[in-house]
């Protein structure tokens, strides 16, 4: 199987999830809605978005983009989406690269007039370092730190340079409390390889944004985990670190969504407000429950769907919304080794690519928002 096929296929282990994505905008990148309204006739989650000067996003699924019912969904109902470029695909062999998969990207989103956002530069061995830089099961780095730093400057400044401004932002470190990212960790420590990583991007780029992702969990925004992340921001950032957004994912399920997942968003929210960084929901899906679990599962989970952007909306600092996929026909959460939802029916459209009531919940949140602008 062609490698640029393969970087895409993260969803069939676990091994190989990603935490993308998040997504999102630096002060110095962000971009001002037009204030024209939404021509008839084109009431799409892209167009509404579009007026807002906000990122609607998804994630690219090269395999299946063949399609044209995916690649008509995507393309006329996003702006971006997440291309994703893994150092295990595009660096297989040291100092040989492979970048097929990001000039498809790159071609694509020209083509479509799409942003384009890159992740992850760094993230866990098991997933996406190549066996060559990362011989985790032994325990044994095999280099010194000199050299490991070396690496980790030619991998993260080849790759954003031959991005260019193609990508408009980059996810630099993925889940970075929720994985030790080896080798760099054990090598560096946390702090430090976190930021020798932004820094070697911003060196390689300076024109585009770069994003700290993280995962807090199932039932909501995990607070103490959010005070951890907003801790290590913050003495980042008062280290000259260039972090300009900050990600949280939100794989939600719905049977265990707390009553207060709402204030958690809006608490992540205010610590970003205060430590200076813009923020995407940058990985969203929604398992819906188990069987029985509600009356109306699927109305249940637009209304979730529309509180969630709608308060993203609310704040000014939140810069752009991700779901993790497209179509339920194509779901993470049905393939997962770990703990898979065979049933899981998390996204906007169907498996026939028709639009759900989630759809038009977060369609309602948009034109809400726009109105507000009017």
């Amino acid at each position: 199987m062609a490698v640029e096929n393969r970087v895409r296929m993260k969803w069939t282990s676990l091994a190989l999830l990603m935490a993308a994505l998040v997504i999102g905008l630096s002060p110095m990148f962000a971009e001002k809605g037009s204030g024209a309204p939404v021509a008839p006739g084109s009431d799409t989650l892209r167009a509404y978005a579009d007026k807002l000067g906000f990122h609607i996003g998804s994630i690219m699924q090269m395999k299946i983009l063949d399609d044209p019912r995916y690649r008509d969904t995507l393309t006329r109902e996003f702006n971006l989406f997440v291309s994703f470029v893994f150092m295990r695909f595009v660096e297989p062999a040291p100092g040989q690269f492979n970048f097929r998969g990001m000039d498809q990207d790159m071609q694509f989103a020209r083509e479509h007039q799409m942003k384009l956002f890159g992740a992850s530069l760094i993230y866990r061995a098991g997933a996406v370092a190549p066996a060559w830089l990362a011989p985790a099961r032994t325990g044994n780095w095999g280099r010194s730190k000199d050299e490991y730093d070396s690496i980790l400057r030619e991998w993260i400044q080849t790759v954003v340079r031959h991005g260019g401004d193609s990508y408009y932002c980059w996810e630099v470190v993925n889940e970075p409390l929720s994985n030790p990212n080896q080798p760099w960790q054990a090598v560096f420590g946390r702090d430090e390889y976190i930021a020798k990583a932004f820094r070697y991007a911003r060196e390689a780029n300076p024109n585009v944004a770069l994003e700290l992702n993280e995962t807090f969990g199932q039932a909501g925004v995990d607070r103490a985990k959010t005070d951890e992340f907003f801790d290590l921001v913050e003495r980042l950032k008062s280290q000259g670190v260039p972090i300009d957004i900050v990600g949280t994912e939100m794989h939600l399920e719905a049977q265990q969504l707390r009553p207060t997942y709402l204030d958690e968003l809006r608490y992540f929210l205010s610590r970003a407000r205060a430590a200076h960084v813009q923020v995407y929901i940058s990985e969203m899906d929604l398992y819906q429950g188990p069987p029985g679990a509600f009356p109306d599962p699927m109305e249940h989970q637009r209304k979730i769907y529309h509180d969630v952007l709608a308060t993203c909306l609310a704040d000014s600092n939140c810069k752009g919304f991700n779901t993790w996929g497209v179509s339920d026909a194509r779901s993470w959460l049905t393939q997962k080794v770990m703990n898979p939802r065979p049933d899981a029916k998390p996204l906007l459209f169907d498996e026939r690519y028709q639009k759900k009531p989630a759809y038009f919940g977060v369609l309602q949140a948009l034109q809400e928002r726009a109105k507000r602008g009017e």
